[in-house]
């Protein structure tokens, strides 16, 4: 009796562990991708409006890519997050550029308005 229930047992662990399907490890693109997603976060990507448009990119590229990892598509998937790696990255460097760019323009603009009103 013990042994016809070893051997049940047995059996169902190995179907089950057949059944089950095993994906590779995530790969170094999907690794990055996801780290360049985190410093855009970090740096204030959502709160500007140029640099939240790429973050988006980078996160719907980084769900696409997941997808096409499932289905076997692994070449595609990491082209895709090659894709949001660079999205992520050109979002933290419009998170930091625009606030910059947006006081020096309001510096200027105040620099011409003091060199105008001196006599």
């Amino acid at each position: 009796m013990r042994l016809k229930l070893a051997a049940v047992l047995l059996g169902l662990t190995m179907v089950g562990c057949a059944g089950r399907q095993v994906l590779p490890a995530p790969n170094e693109h999907r690794v990055q991708a996801e780290a360049s997603l985190r410093a855009a976060e970090g740096a204030g990507a959502a709160r500007v409006p140029e640099a939240a448009l790429h973050l988006e990119f980078a996160r719907q590229q980084i769900a696409d890519a997941e997808r096409l990892w499932v289905e076997g598509e692994q070449e595609a998937a990491e082209l895709r997050f090659m894709q949001a790696e660079a999205d992520a990255e050109l979002a933290q460097a419009l998170a930091r550029a625009v606030p910059l760019e947006r006081e020096s323009r309001r510096s200027a603009a105040q620099a011409e308005s003091l060199r105008r009103d001196q006599p």
